[in-house]
């Protein structure tokens, strides 16, 4: 299943983002904690020449070695990494340190020169991650609509955290071409591509063949039964009593059902992709 979603507003978004980061201090990678590696927009790693704080977001549904294992590779690999819950109370004081840390350089200038500390950091990453919902915790009240899907944001905006810091939400933005697979079918899993886009069965398939090569009992324990790729959406649709019109089980319902349960949390906490797994 090939899968891409770059509708026009993403192109104008990439050359917004590429001038604001010209005039930026540093740069907010916001990336989903269930696919991190699929999150990188090649793109943006062209663009980006400032510090960068590495956001690993929504980590409440993930297990926790995951969130160490990849907080300690991007923290290697020469960024600042922190961990977060996006809706969470200590989501602002541990961005707020991570900004700090990753312009120190900046900010000991400005002491030196007797000039006001300011920042001025550009949120970026794939659609779905959480931007909008890590300002507006920043921000410490919601000044930024946010949503469970992709496409909320569509317009780049500055947003001012407090005297020392403005941020600027862009449009959650993918890349023309997605060449791999997998990558493509993560970023679908998760609710970076459109799902109107999207062949569900195909998707739900690749979903079921993932979550078993981590563990087959993570389907068995909510569908209370083994689960394969080949006939498991029949299976799924038999126990949960999903039927078409003409008494027919209703596999598209239950491709449906399992990607929101995967999305919603219920099949318990799963991390797609490992720090440290070979590409």
């Amino acid at each position: 299943m090939d899968i891409n979603w770059f509708p026009g507003h993403m192109a104008k978004s990439t050359r917004e983002i590429e001038d604001s980061l010209k005039v930026a201090d540093c740069a907010l990678y916001v990336l989903d904690s269930r696919a991190v590696r699929s999150c990188f927009n090649p793109n943006f790693d062209k663009m980006i020449d400032v510090p960068i704080v590495y956001v690993l977001n929504k980590t409440d549904t993930v297990p926790s070695d995951s969130v160490t294992e990849w907080t300690e590779k991007l923290s290697n690999d020469g960024g600042f990494a922190v961990a977060v819950e996006g809706t969470s109370s200590t989501c602002r004081k541990k961005l707020l340190a991570a900004i700090k840390q990753a312009c120190a350089v900046k900010l000991v200038k400005q002491r030196t020169r007797g000039i006001n500390q300011h920042i001025r950091a550009v949120v970026v990453g794939v659609p779905n991650t959480g931007k909008s919902t890590v300002i507006n915790s920043l921000c410490g009240k919601a000044r930024l609509i946010t949503g469970d899907k992709a496409g909320v944001t569509r317009a780049a905006r500055w947003t001012r955290v407090d005297q020392t810091l403005d941020v600027l939400d862009t449009p959650g933005t993918l890349y023309p071409k997605i060449t791999d697979r997998t990558v493509g079918e993560n970023l679908a899993i998760i609710g970076s591509i459109r799902d109107e886009v999207l062949d569900v069965t195909e998707l739900a398939a690749a979903l079921i063949s993932r979550l078993n090569v981590l563990d087959e009992s993570i389907l068995a324990t909510r569908y209370g039964a083994s689960i394969n790729a080949v006939d498991g959406l029949t299976a799924i649709a038999a126990r949960r009593g999903f039927k078409a019109r003409g008494g027919e089980l209703d596999t598209e319902r239950a491709a449906t059902a399992l990607i929101d349960d995967f999305r919603k949390g219920r099949l318990g906490k799963i991390a797609l992709e490992s720090a440290y797994e070979r590409n």
